[in-house]
């Protein structure tokens, strides 16, 4: 994010002429408001952009915080991880890896 940061409010770029080009590029999908980088997207709102800290907070209060719906990987995207470290996600789990047995015709009386 710095980079992207110091072109936005500087117009500061990196020496290497490769990686100024990326930041010139990426940073178009940014802005800053009020001193915050947000992500812009076409019809979503503004996504404020934090540390990886602050990311594994959010990630955490989704997952466990005061609603407590254990949220599971497909909904928290990057947070595989952090679901499988859940003792209360892998104790109510729904097993579904049962092992295949060979059908049996049943006759109806």
């Amino acid at each position: 994010m710095t980079p992207i940061i110091s072109f936005l409010q500087d117009g500061h770029l990196p020496q290497d002429v490769e990686k100024a080009r990326k930041v010139k590029k990426r940073a178009t999908r940014f802005t800053i408001l009020n001193g915050t980088l947000y992500k812009r997207g076409y019809s979503l709102p503004y996504l404020k952009c934090v540390n990886e800290e602050k990311a594994k907070y959010i990630l955490e209060e989704i997952h466990e915080g005061i609603c407590g719906d254990h949220a599971g990987p497909r909904s928290l995207v990057h947070a595989r991880e952090l679901v499988k470290k859940c003792d209360k996600c892998q104790r109510l789990e729904n097993v579904q890896c049962l092992l295949a047995e060979k059908l049996m015709t049943m006759a109806s009386p």
